[in-house]
């Protein structure tokens, strides 16, 4: 076990069996979690030899920052050699007051949709808990960048990670003090996963990245979407609006000539129905080197055509496209 990964009755446990008193514990977990402090050998207000036992017995494996790069509208990417040798990207973006870190769940990414620079790659493997949560607290604490609002939308699916991208949550909440409704999880469309959030009471927000609202279609972007049909995942969404009483946003990806004409945004009406409840979130695309599609011309168009519909859309303006740190440009390259 990390000392990352102990938990404060876990801390204790360990004190008592070095005949230390209880308090000890939360001395460490505020070292960690309050100061931004985790090398045991730096937690002055502890005996030495303690110390020493404590990194003997928790090791604290760290991210190293191999490339950090710094678009012209203020969004930064981060390229992490991960305590296993593999890399990963974080994205941290300012916006009127808003600092938004965008977390990465996988190395790599198994689903492979057609438009999108992290499903090249494949998936690599799984990250542990405490390598996401690390992102976070090594931007906030390492790097003193300020953290308002945590998505997870960086490399992978977090859904298809689903124990380790939870525990994530657990440490962004319990151990670094934000608001559940500051975390947004998002999701190409994993049933099962969108079922278990459902049955969560913490008031987080999901995402579900749909990008097409005919099967046919979408299935030709998403290739998972030819094993899990889009009236299924409509189904699991609805169970999480009632379970809830919440929203879901439904992520759309603009791409010209492939999904942004008339019947499409008739599709998308028809998918958003009761009791199902959307918001939708149409998304300019960033062109990503060796694939065909191209960011759309009728954005605006089409987003009056939902409103028309008696929909909720927004176009959400793409950040850090310039240093490949945008929606569904991840994929570890150096740019910039």
């Amino acid at each position: 076990m990390t000392l990352w990964e102990a938990s404060l009755p876990e801390l204790e446990a360990w004190m008592a069996g070095q005949g230390q008193p209880l308090y000890r514990a939360r001395q460490v977990w505020n070292w960690i979690w309050t100061k931004g402090e985790p090398d045991p050998m730096r937690m002055s207000d502890l005996p030495k030899a303690l110390r020493e036992a404590l990194a003997a017995d928790f090791p604290t494996p760290r991210l190293c920052l191999l490339h950090r790069t710094e678009s012209r509208d203020g969004t930064q990417k981060f390229l992490w050699q991960m305590p296993g040798g593999d890399s990963v990207e974080t994205v941290w973006i300012p916006h009127e007051g808003r600092y938004t870190v965008c977390l990465s769940s996988q190395v790599g990414c198994s689903l492979n949709c057609r438009f999108c620079a992290t499903g090249q790659l494949g998936l690599e493997r799984q990250l542990a808990g405490y390598e996401i949560l690390l992102q976070a607290y090594t931007l906030r604490y390492e790097l003193g960048l300020p953290l308002t609002h945590v998505v997870f939308m960086g490399m992978g699916e977090p859904l298809l990670n689903y124990s380790a991208v939870m525990e994530a949550f657990e440490g962004l909440v319990h151990r670094m003090g934000y608001s559940p409704r500051r975390i947004t999880f998002s999701t190409v469309g994993i049933p099962k996963g969108i079922r278990r959030l459902a049955q969560r009471t913490e008031p987080f927000e999901l995402a579900f990245s749909l990008h097409s609202a005919l099967p046919e279609k979408r299935r030709a972007l998403i290739p998972l979407a030819a094993h899990i049909p889009l009236e299924e995942i409509w189904a699991a969404l609805a169970d999480y609006c009632v379970r809830r009483s919440d929203w879901v946003t439904l992520e759309y990806v603009l791409l010209d000539g492939v999904n942004d004409g008339d019947e499409d945004a008739e599709a998308l009406r028809a998918f958003v129905r009761r009791p199902l409840q959307a918001k939708v979130n149409l998304i300019e695309y960033n062109p990503v080197p060796g694939l065909p599609f191209r960011p759309s011309r009728r954005a605006r168009a089409f987003q009056k055509k939902l409103l028309e519909q008696g929909l909720l859309a927004t176009v959400r303006r793409s950040r850090g496209a310039d240093i490949a740190a945008g929606c569904g440009q991840l994929a570890r390259h150096i740019a910039g």
